[in-house]
């Protein structure tokens, strides 16, 4: 019985290993998908809505399926790295869409990449005086900060989430919004 089990159990496990070299051979002459954000051709924030109390300004940053097969980009997230440990005179909050299909909720409509094929993704960033404080206010002091865009893609590999690292001044917002930054201390909050 041990060794007729022992026998099985190596019959198996040599099974599962040559079926796994198979699987990264056929892949590896098939190709698989490579999506790439282009964040050196992301384009110059603009001002997408201003009002007496928000500050929306967008970018659009170009995806590119480099790889070899069909990609679908099933979600994706604007994460603002600006805790109220470092500033809390401002809420801030990012979005990112389809370009051409601008969504009034924060939900991310999944995209097919063909393979070569080029789209472009619009970030958008709400900026709001928070604590008492009016927009101007809330711009005047406000730090440079990071930003991760986070993506959740999948084609022939396993659904995986990607993120490129962005940042934003203080100066880029505040030009945007005609608004001088305040200094303290001999160099800006934050």
């Amino acid at each position: 019985m041990g060794s007729e089990f022992n026998w099985w159990l190596h019959l198996l496990i040599a099974v599962l290993i040559v079926g796994e070299i198979g699987r990264r051979a056929l892949f590896s002459y098939l190709g698989t998908e490579k999506v790439v954000p282009k964040v050196d051709e992301m384009t110059a924030y603009s001002v997408v809505e201003r009002t007496a109390e928000r500050l929306v300004i967008g970018a659009t940053i170009p995806f590119v399926n480099e790889g070899k097969q069909c990609a679908t980009i099933m979600d994706a997230i604007l994460r603002v790295q600006l805790p109220y440990e470092q500033y809390d005179g401002a809420l801030v909050r990012g979005k990112v869409e389809l370009a051409g299909a601008v969504r009034e909720d924060d939900y991310f409509e999944a995209v097919l990449i063909q393979k070569r094929e080029r789209i472009d993704l619009v970030l958008k960033l709400s900026i709001e005086g928070r604590k008492g404080n009016t927009l101007e206010e809330a711009i005047a002091h406000l730090p440079d900060f990071r930003m991760d865009l986070i993506y959740q893609e999948t084609g022939r590999l396993p659904v995986h989430y990607a993120k490129a690292m962005l940042k934003i001044t203080a100066e880029e917002i505040a030009a945007l919004a005609g608004v001088a930054l305040v200094r303290e201390g001999g160099r800006k909050n934050g």
